[in-house]
Parts: C-alpha cells; sequence; structure tokens
C-alpha cells in the first residue's frame, strides 16, 4: 500500500509534465503558474528530504529544479508587469520600458530549451523516486508537526513587513506536507481556510511590491518625458493605494489570532 507521500509525488510527476505540455502549446501566464506551482511542491519534497538524507545525495536534483524554476520565475515576473501596466492602462510606460517583445523573447527562449528542460525534471523525478519510496511515513508525519508548530509561532509574533513572504513560504510548505501525512477520514483541517487565505494575500502584496521594485529599478521617475511623467505619477499613485489596502488585509488576518493555542 502506499503512503501518502508516494501518492502526492506520483500525482505531482503527472501534474508537472502536463502543465509543461500546456505551456509548450500555449505559453500563457495560466499553465506557467501551474508549472511553477508543481515545481514548488516538488521543491518542498526535496527540503523535506534533505531533513533525513545527506543533503549531497539531493544537490544535483535541488540544483535542476530551482534552475528551471527560476527561468520560469522571471517569465512570470513579465507576464506580472504586463498584466498590471495594461490593467492601470500605463501604455507609454509598458512601450518604453516593459516592451511586449521582451516577454515574447523570454517565452521563446525557453520554449527553445523545452526539451533539456524536460530531460532535466526526468532526471530530478528519476532521483527523487528512490527517496520517496523508501521513507518511512513516520517522518512525514513528524516534519509536518514541526511546520505546522514554527507556522503557529510565526503567525503569533509581531512580523514586520520584510517577514511576510518568508512567512507565506513557510505556510505554503505546512499546507503541502498536511497532504503527506495519513488522517482519519473524517478529520478536517480546521486552520485551513485562515492559512490559505493569509498566504493567498501576502501573496497579492508580493506582487505589488515586485511591481513596485520593477519601477525603482528601470528609475522610471527620473524620465524627462512629459507623457512618462504623466502616465508615471498615475500608476503610481494607484500603486501605492494597492499596497496599503493589502497591507492592511495581512494585518487584520494577522492580528485576528485565530489559530488555537
Amino acid at each position: 500500500m502506499h503512503t501518502p507521500l508516494q501518492k502526492y509525488f506520483a500525482q505531482r510527476v503527472k501534474n508537472l509534465f502536463n502543465h509543461f505540455h500546456d505551456f509548450e502549446l500555449n505559453g500563457d501566464d495560466v499553465s506557467l503558474h501551474d508549472l511553477r506551482v508543481e515545481m514548488k511542491k516538488l521543491r518542498s519534497i526535496i527540503r523535506f528530504l534533505q531533513q533525513i538524507y545527506p543533503k549531497q545525495k539531493l544537490k544535483r536534483p535541488s540544483h535542476l529544479l530551482r534552475s528551471i524554476f527560476q527561468v520560469g520565475g522571471e517569465i512570470r515576473e513579465a507576464q506580472l508587469m504586463a498584466q498590471w501596466l495594461q490593467k492601470n492602462n500605463a501604455y507609454i510606460i509598458e512601450k518604453e520600458y516593459f516592451p511586449p517583445e521582451r516577454l515574447k523573447h523570454m517565452t521563446e527562449a525557453f520554449m527553445l530549451r523545452s526539451d533539456d528542460y524536460k530531460k532535466d525534471l526526468k532526471e530530478v523525478v528519476d532521483s527523487l523516486d528512490e527517496f520517496v519510496n523508501t521513507t518511512n511515513e513516520i517522518l512525514a508525519e513528524q516534519y509536518f508537526i514541526d511546520l505546522n508548530a514554527r507556522v503557529e509561532s510565526m503567525c503569533r509574533k509581531n512580523l514586520l513587513k520584510t517577514d511576510w513572504h518568508e512567512l507565506r513560504k513557510l505556510i505554503k510548505l505546512r499546507i503541502y506536507a498536511y497532504n503527506w501525512v495519513q488522517h482519519e477520514e473524517d478529520f478536517e483541517d480546521s486552520v485551513f481556510p485562515y492559512y490559505n487565505k493569509l498566504q493567498e494575500a501576502i501573496g497579492q502584496w508580493h506582487d505589488l511590491e515586485i511591481v513596485k521594485d520593477n519601477f525603482s529599478q528601470k528609475q522610471i521617475y527620473l524620465s524627462q518625458d512629459l507623457e512618462v511623467q504623466k502616465d508615471f505619477n498615475l500608476v503610481w499613485d494607484k500603486l501605492t493605494t494597492s499596497l496599503k489596502q493589502k497591507e492592511k488585509i495581512i494585518e487584520d488576518l494577522l492580528s485576528r489570532q485565530v489559530v488555537a493555542d
């Protein structure tokens, strides 16, 4: 009989290659997002296995997966900028600083290497398979208990905004690891709705922080072009207002202290 971790891993592998195929066909933001989510879940398994086995044995699959994930992340960031600029009608800034051709070229470059990436992903999967199939499920249970305690502890702290993204990553690890543990049929993860809402709110805030960072890196505020200045002033006000709204949502969620003692 397969352990929950084995079942979870098998589903991840199936989804991973399905979403990779979808991205090859469409090159759109949805299929890339789904692909990166599956890679995140595989990376969470590697992180767990590194707590048990010598890290050197997992160094190569970890490196291969991280490399592909980062390339996908660069495309995802460009997609995010394009979506935000178009949504806020910042066409002058988009044309001048974030031309659509750049995103197109990044996607095409990924496609040109897709066979290599699939080969690397297959190596990752084959490497992890042996570890997943020989890992005692009690170790997964202990790992989840530890993660759960760490998330609870972090949620109770008076966190700085600079800590929010790390909290989100920890929550996602906890959500993933929940699936590696055997539960009674009627057992319900009662705090999942809260954690999921919190991590989604932090994710939305973090996306806006990425937009803000991109504006800063391009130094758009220094432009002498009056049309660019006008466009920038309008979208900067929208961005800062949206950031404040997202921050308020996160602060309210953290202040609820709904996590049971």
